[in-house]
């Protein structure tokens, strides 16, 4: 199976394509949905893409580069801001900020461009992979489509049930991974070429562009460049195994691409020595030796390891060739990422591996597998057309149904974010108005709080009010990402004391499972299963110890608890149900309100401390 043969781009453009048309139907329903009525904002494909349209909206309105825009907190003189994750994977975040605020798009209009080219650039990456390994780009376009169709099932959980990242094209979560996803695999080529090139000159070319690329992805997203490194160790421990006469070849490689490692992560691990030590609990950083050898990306990758083992047992197939050893470092790799921690001793989310790379990694060894075992088995025939037809139309339908279920699933979601969005545009402008954003982008103050009255669905769709607007609100799901949480559930307390939610209250609806009632007080990893190995249910116990702190903390509610952070606008759904403000009004005085939408917004001032007897 050569790999001289010119790659045919026409038929990664039609795969490309298609995925493109499918993954961009969300939005499209959206707009159909909302006719006029849609006031800019983008669908999401998983929750946590709020925490990175947040960062990347205040990158566009000139915040900088260390900015908290959910606490309202940004690095100035004599206020030094802590590194935060988003600051040190910088790199996708300036890729949207930078052209957005040049061309005047807000962050929402980003992202929906970022889907596009996300998806357009995965898909010619992997086409480019394995067209450049395999020799035919017709086959190479099918193994693209089935590669990041099918992502979403093998990076889902025991017999494909789908996880808290896997219900839409995971790798298109933007800007983590989409942005650096591509760069992956386009590193994987430049390692082939680096190794398999006869000119030397060639391959310091391809040597020098894979490290580039690895520091690139270094300050993009810590689960796509530690995936990578393993890859290539696991690429260069098996060349060094069935190639020896190549040696200094890669070595060579070895030396240059490791060069730029080392010089990226001692800038990584400096920034991150700058963070605040106690994130590193809202991080999920998890101290266990244990092997983790079940991950369904395992499983797959197993497989295409097994099969090629027997066939090379058979000598069906030479283990020595360049394609048979980048198709077993594939599978390597799977088993790499979810088992260092036998060595290090250190596990963090490593489901981030399992949806957003391994699974990738492990479906493009499959593919490749195929393709070695069909040479070896027919040398002189090549895949037949309509095999591969069949192969793309049930790829391109999975992918059709799965987003088409998400869709439906979150359809009136997305309605609700957008009329949110138009809550947004109108609270910057009266943040404009009464002059606290001047003051807050002047560093004199913190910017302007938000509070949004509800513990529903509602509560979630207002995390997005810091992707469309300036605005802090009083908490979110990702507050932890800056601030500790300890802080952070304190600022729930607030939240739920706000909106009129006795202890019983609260008790009542731990025991019946809400969601967001339960994530903010126990921390996702005790109610989403997978985000940590070592998984522990909520118990009665928990519940009932939960429910006596927030009972202290309602009754030794103070002024000094009221004004931390000051509350500058509430937010509230209109609907029948009288909203409950007693709390709220106790240290807040209320305007009239203005109605926007499905919702009302109130400019709120802290009462005088002396108002605060008055109540007793």
């Amino acid at each position: 199976m050569t790999t001289e043969r010119r790659v045919e781009w026409k038929w990664g453009a039609l795969a490309a394509l298609a995925l493109v048309v499918v993954t961009l139907y969300p939005q499209i329903n959206l707009w159909l949905a909302r006719g006029k009525q849609w006031h800019g904002s983008y669908v999401m494909t998983q929750g946590d893409e709020v925490m990175y349209s947040a960062y990347a909206n205040a990158l566009i309105d000139g915040r900088p580069r260390k900015n908290d825009p959910f606490n309202g907190q940004d690095d100035a003189p004599g206020r030094p801001a802590y590194e935060s994750l988003n600051s040190i994977h910088f790199v996708p975040a300036y890729l949207v900020a930078l052209p957005a605020r040049a061309l005047g798009l807000n962050a929402s209009t980003a992202f929906i461009v970022l889907l596009v080219f996300a998806a357009l650039a995965s898909s010619l990456a992997i086409f480019w992979l394995l067209a450049t390994l395999t020799g035919h780009s017709k086959f190479a376009a099918v193994g693209t489509l089935v590669t990041l169709s099918f992502g979403a099932l093998a990076g889902s959980n025991c017999c494909w049930h789908a996880n808290a990242f896997t219900e839409m094209v995971p790798f298109l979560r933007r800007y983590h991974p989409a942005e650096s996803f591509p760069l992956f695999f386009v590193f994987s080529g430049f390692i082939w070429r680096a190794v398999t090139r006869e000119k030397s000159k060639a391959r310091l070319i391809y040597s020098v562009a894979a490290g580039a690329a690895l520091v690139v992805m270094v300050f993009s997203y810590f689960y796509i460049w530690t995936a990578a490194a393993a890859w290539f160790a696991c690429v260069a421990l098996l060349w060094i195994l069935f190639r020896r006469d190549q040696f200094r070849r890669i070595a060579l490689t070895a030396i240059i691409v490791g060069a730029f490692a080392l010089a990226a992560v001692a800038g990584f691990l400096t920034m991150l020595k700058n963070r605040n030590p106690v994130l590193d609990q809202g991080q999920l950083l998890v101290s266990s030796h244990a092997p983790d050898l079940f991950n369904q990306p395992e499983i797959i990758a197993f497989i295409a390891f097994a099969a090629l083992a027997f066939a090379a047992w058979r000598k069906r197939v030479d283990v020595r060739s360049p394609l048979v050893l980048f198709a077993l470092s594939f599978t390597l790799m799977t088993f790499v990422v979810f088992n260092q921690q036998i060595l290090t001793g250190m596990s963090v989310q490593p489901i981030h591996y399992k949806v957003f790379i391994a699974n990738y990694a492990a479906l493009i060894s499959v593919v490749l597998a195929f393709a070695i075992l069909w040479r070896a088995r027919y040398a002189q025939r090549v895949i037949p057309s309509l095999a591969l037809i069949v192969a793309a139309v049930m790829s391109v339908g999975w992918l059709t149904f799965e987003v088409y279920r998400a869709t439906e699933h979150w359809a009136q979601k997305e309605k609700l974010r957008d009329d949110l969005f138009a809550v947004s545009q109108r609270l910057t402008a009266m943040a404009t108005e009464d002059g606290s954003l001047a003051a807050a982008r002047a560093g004199q103050t913190t910017y302007p709080t938000v509070f949004t009255l509800a513990v529903d669905e509602t509560l979630e769709v207002s995390m997005s009010i810091p992707s469309y607007s300036p605005m802090a609100v009083l908490w979110s799901l990702h507050s932890d990402a800056y601030i500790t949480p300890f802080e952070s559930k304190g600022r729930y307390y607030r939240h739920l004391y706000y909106s009129g939610l006795t202890p019983k209250m609260v008790g009542i609806k731990m025991r019946e499972n809400v969601f967001w009632i339960l994530v903010p007080l126990f921390g996702s990893e005790r109610v989403v299963p997978g985000l940590v190995n070592d998984f522990k249910p909520i118990t009665l116990d928990d519940i009932q110890e939960e429910r006596h702190r927030y009972d202290e903390f309602y009754k030794a509610f103070t002024y000094q608890v009221a004004g931390s952070p000051t509350l500058n606008f509430v937010v509230v759904p209109n609907g029948f149900d009288l909203p409950n403000f007693a709390n709220l009004d106790r240290w807040y005085e209320r305007d009239a309100g203005e109605k926007v939408g499905a919702f009302t917004i109130y400019r709120v001032k802290l009462r005088p401390e002396t108002h605060e007897f008055l109540f007793d």
